[in-house]
């Protein structure tokens, strides 16, 4: 039977949010690491909420004054949290789904060399030490990705440069040699497509949080907004975008929320 027990005390000190498209293949325990097709969406303001709502509909009896039955019309479970970082992921959230395109600078196309990792671009490239650039389509290259942000390591010619994952990093010496269609500046230029109510659809949303040994996630594979935030825009704050997701019925069938943890206390007598 159990009784007082302070180490029983939890509190979700610490964890993170993360989103990836509908249909996404989800962990199925509270350890694996998240595929890389969930994108965390950084900082959050102190946690989130779980509200559970049940409606139901009692039936009465002409002999009795307490009712007899009741029915459970509906079962709400949603998550509110407030994000307080600002990126491609909170802004499309807080607009509703909408998709943010960048207003990159086009140098050209580009072929990477065998080993050495030198880009050549077909045309003067006019970029600097630690500016950041992506690819568009591409063959080989390995291990370099489309549309993923490399930084300038060095610029051997007007046409040649070589790259690192981060500003100042090792130097990316490709496996295999390669081409892309266009190798492009990314200047932080972008345009947000904002979408009508129609067009919002849902996604996997992924909550982790922890207390020291102590952990517990949650797996909402058909997630969507209930609303959408109101964002204060002001000098002597974050700009937060507060919102709320409401779990609903997964394709496949399966439970709204998948809850999978790590806490000795919740298995034992």
């Amino acid at each position: 039977m159990a009784g007082l027990n302070k180490g029983e005390v939890r509190v979700a000190g610490t964890g993170a949010f993360y989103r990836a498209p509908s249909g996404t293949v989800c962990p199925t325990d509270s350890t694996t690491p998240w595929s890389a097709a969930f994108v965390h969406l950084g900082f959050a303001e102190n946690g989130f909420s779980m509200k559970q709502e049940m409606k139901t509909k009692g039936i009465p009896g002409w002999q009795s004054l307490e009712e007899l039955r009741l029915i459970v019309l509906s079962l709400i479970r949603s998550f509110n949290f407030e994000l307080v970082q600002s990126n491609k992921s909170t802004l499309g959230l807080a607009w509703g789904g909408a998709t943010i395109t960048s207003n990159a600078v086009t140098l050209g196309t580009a072929t990477i060399a065998i080993t050495t990792g030198v880009v050549t671009t077909s045309a003067t490239h006019n970029l600097a030490v630690g500016d950041p650039v992506q690819f568009g389509v591409m063959t080989g290259a390995a291990p370099l990705l489309a549309v993923t942000t490399y930084y300038v390591l060095s610029v051997p010619t007007a046409t040649t440069l070589t790259l690192a994952a981060t500003v100042g990093g090792a130097l990316i010496a490709t496996t295999t040699a390669g081409t892309s269609l266009s190798i492009t500046k990314v200047t932080g230029a972008y345009v947000l497509a904002i979408p009508d109510a129609s067009m919002i659809g849902d996604f996997v949303l992924g909550i982790d949080w922890s207390d020291g040994v102590t952990s517990q996630r949650f797996v909402i594979k058909s997630a969507q907004q209930t609303s959408l935030p109101t964002i204060k825009y002001v000098k002597d704050d974050a700009i937060r975008y507060g919102l709320e997701v409401q779990a609903m019925k997964p394709s496949d069938g399966s439970n709204s929320v998948l809850v999978y943890g790590v806490d000795t206390a919740a298995v034992t007598a």
